[in-house]
């Protein structure tokens, strides 16, 4: 993972810039007394929530991934791959998570089926995020117009990824395209194809499912945060706010959405009541509980593989292998 230290370390450092830069933005004494009252029991029960998410969409993931290849990894050496790639949970759309194909390549997994897997999770954790997202069309003023254009989207390009006229369209013009370019449109096509084996009925609705189960524990992990700071609002309220403060770091491509999740989060707390140093307190909490607890973990997790040996493909073994 040496290769990625800088992205890693340049988020940190604005991480710590942003939240830094907030409580003393805010009442800093105020906002360290909230911190503060959260409590190991409280700190011990979020991570934990945060925790059920990441076992549920490993789950979702391994699931998929069986569903395009045939693997021969044991149970724990997969999950290390898979939690190891949050380490680079704050490049932009997480892409950077992508790094677990360059460790099942070396057990015969293709590029595609990993990217393939990797595209149908984010979009379906997208949708299942509007979806949490929606009550705020309600809630809150000037949040309806995203929430909508982005359902709109989404739901919207479902019926196309599984459209053979679109693939048959793209298969016939790759065969006119120069060389480069028909690699190109012939990896998209790839990726499309095994997409589409992810978006049936039966993949594409258990899939959602635990998306649901997974996101809307960490939202209630939001709310229960929220009670343990003594504020009293409602838990669809609180799980809709998580889901649009993520849905505009997630659409905003900045690196795991730094500054634009915190600042939604923080102005619809405010917005909902809750005082400005509490608002603050609960959004750096709620960060560091999800984000950064994933990265934390992630890091371990890869640096434990690297000392067992075990490391991703370096760009010149990939271009080795074709």
């Amino acid at each position: 993972m040496g290769r990625f230290q800088k992205p890693i370390i340049l988020s940190v450092i604005i991480a710590i810039g942003l939240y830094f830069g907030a409580m003393f933005l805010g009442d800093f004494h105020e906002t360290g007394a909230a911190i503060a009252k959260l409590g190991a029991i409280g700190w011990a029960v979020i991570l934990g929530v945060s925790l059920i998410n990441y076992l549920l969409r490993y789950w979702r993931w391994e699931w998929y991934l069986t569903k395009l290849s045939d693997m021969a990894i044991p149970h724990r050496r997969h999950l290390a791959y898979y939690v190891s790639g949050f380490a680079l949970s704050t490049t932009p759309g997480k892409a950077g998570e992508t790094v677990r194909s360059l460790y099942l390549k070396q057990h015969g997994i293709s590029f595609n089926n990993t990217i393939s897997t990797f595209f149908v999770e984010r979009f379906q954790d997208l949708l299942t995020i509007v979806l949490m997202a929606s009550a705020a069309a309600v809630l809150f003023d000037g949040y309806a117009l995203v929430v909508v254009l982005t359902a709109a989207v989404i739901f919207g390009s479902l019926p196309l990824l599984h459209s053979q006229w679109i693939l048959g369209w793209l298969q016939r013009s790759s065969n006119s395209l120069p060389h480069k370019p028909a690699q190109l449109a012939g990896h998209v096509l790839d990726l499309l194809n095994s997409s589409a084996v992810l978006l049936k009925n039966k993949e594409l609705f258990g899939g959602i499912i635990i998306g649901i189960v997974a996101w809307t524990a960490e939202g209630i992990g939001f709310w229960y945060l929220l009670e343990r700071l003594g504020q009293d609002i409602s838990p669809i309220a609180a799980i809709s706010i998580y889901g649009v403060a993520v849905l505009i770091g997630a659409i905003s491509f900045l690196p795991g959405g730094l500054g634009s999740t915190e600042a939604v989060m923080g102005l619809l707390l405010i917005a909902s009541g809750v005082p400005e140093p509490v608002a603050i307190a609960a959004t750096l909490i709620c960060r560091i509980a999800t984000l950064w607890f994933a990265v934390f973990i992630g890091l371990i997790v890869a640096g434990i593989l690297a000392i067992r040996g075990i490391v991703p493909l370096s760009g010149k073994e990939v271009s080795d292998l074709g």
